[in-house]
């Protein structure tokens, strides 16, 4: 099946009407977050079990014609990781799934040793994705023969890949666990990261870093931002972390020490130098009152009686994962256990009302046993 390209308007709408009338549809996109400053939806692939298509949404004014069918609720959209998927195409479209199935959920839940999509698809069809095109340039154009292979067999198996995990989950009566995460699928959004931490400090190395030379970082960092904002290139295609770290270290303060500063690439050196050396001039001058100062956390008193319900969770959990050849933290994460033992439910209604546990992670675990084990 040779994929369609679809860049104009009436042939996306062509496609979305012949799609309206399948009960199923194969989805995934391509973005280019690892060469372009600002992320978008480069590319999208949709899969029926008659047709396979390639969306150029970079020549199409509206992709409003593949919304209605993420929309729709009697076409299931077969994703494989589809969180990521549905929290850009919300974000760059507003668009939303109504009925979502997702494999690599599926996979986890019915056993699978390796649930990514190359891993899958080379055990279950024999097909061998290109691994160096995993970080493809997406926003290129025109795109070679080799992504436009790549990018095909990304949905070209999945409707068959989604058949095998299904038929799997209901020998393994796990289903209904995949309906219920899938469910939740259903009300992602997109959100920027919950951060109030200057993108700075986020560095790797940075706290450790004495207050001036946190200063020269910090000059180093918005000067790499706004490059990299101008020139629509990922951040760390401009400098990479640590050799701002290196250079918030060494403070250079003319041409040669700048050339001496250890990894520091010449390429960068040679095309950036006036500008670094303008950036760890600033840093340098910086009036010791408003040198950066780390935020520390204050330590959480302990809490003995809450540790002790978390250990008996956790003892639960293991017990149960073991007997059913689960991985435990599958089972249920240790974030979800400590959820519930911050809560200490007394009753049945007080643990559905912990929203970070599963009701099929209820019942595997068994409420009673739940409720025990908080209660000791």
């Amino acid at each position: 099946m040779q994929p369609e390209m679809v860049t104009q308007a009436d042939a996306l709408a062509d496609l979305a009407a012949r799609l309206a009338t399948r009960s199923r549809i194969a989805v995934d996109t391509e973005a280019a977050s690892f060469h372009r400053y600002v992320d978008r939806v480069y590319l999208i692939q949709i899969s029926s079990d008659r047709e396979l298509a390639l969306v150029d949404p970079l020549g199409l004014e509206t992709l409003d014609p593949f919304g209605d069918l993420l929309e729709d609720p009697g076409i299931e959209a077969v994703f494989h990781d589809a969180d990521y998927d549905l929290r850009i195409l919300n974000r760059d479209y507003g668009f939303l799934a109504r009925n979502v199935f997702d494999t690599r959920i599926a996979a986890q839940l019915a056993g699978e040793e390796s649930v990514g999509l190359g891993a899958l698809l080379a055990k279950y069809f024999d097909v061998k994705l290109n691994k160096k095109l995993q970080r493809a340039d997406w926003s290129r154009r025109p795109l070679t023969d080799e992504m436009v292979d790549y990018a095909a067999n990304d949905t070209r198996y999945l409707l068959l890949l989604r058949d095998l995990l299904s038929e799997r989950l209901a020998e393994l009566g796990r289903l209904d666990w995949a309906r219920e995460e899938f469910a939740l699928l259903e009300h992602r959004r997109w959100s920027p990261p919950a951060n109030d931490e200057a993108g700075f400090l986020r560095i790797k190395g940075a706290k450790a870093l004495p207050r001036r030379s946190l200063a020269v970082l910090s000059e180093l960092y918005d000067w790499r931002e706004s490059t990299a904002s101008s020139l629509d290139r990922a951040p760390f295609r401009i400098l990479g972390n640590a050799a701002m770290i290196s250079l918030a270290i060494a403070a250079p303060k003319n041409q040669k020490r700048l050339s001496g500063t250890e990894g520091v690439p010449s390429s960068v050196i040679r095309r950036y130098g006036p500008e670094l050396l303008e950036a760890v001039g600033k840093g340098l001058a910086t009036p010791n009152k408003d040198l950066p100062r780390l935020r520390r956390s204050a330590r959480p008193e302990t809490d003995h009686a809450y540790d002790q319900r978390l250990d008996r969770l956790k003892a639960l959990r293991n017990k149960r994962a073991k007997e059913m050849g689960m991985d435990s933290g599958l089972l249920c994460p240790n974030g979800t256990l400590q959820a519930v033992a911050r809560s200490a439910p007394q009753s049945i209604e007080e643990l559905r009302a912990v929203s970070e546990m599963r009701r099929w992670q209820m019942g595997s675990l068994g409420v009673e046993a739940i409720l025990t084990a908080v209660n000791g």
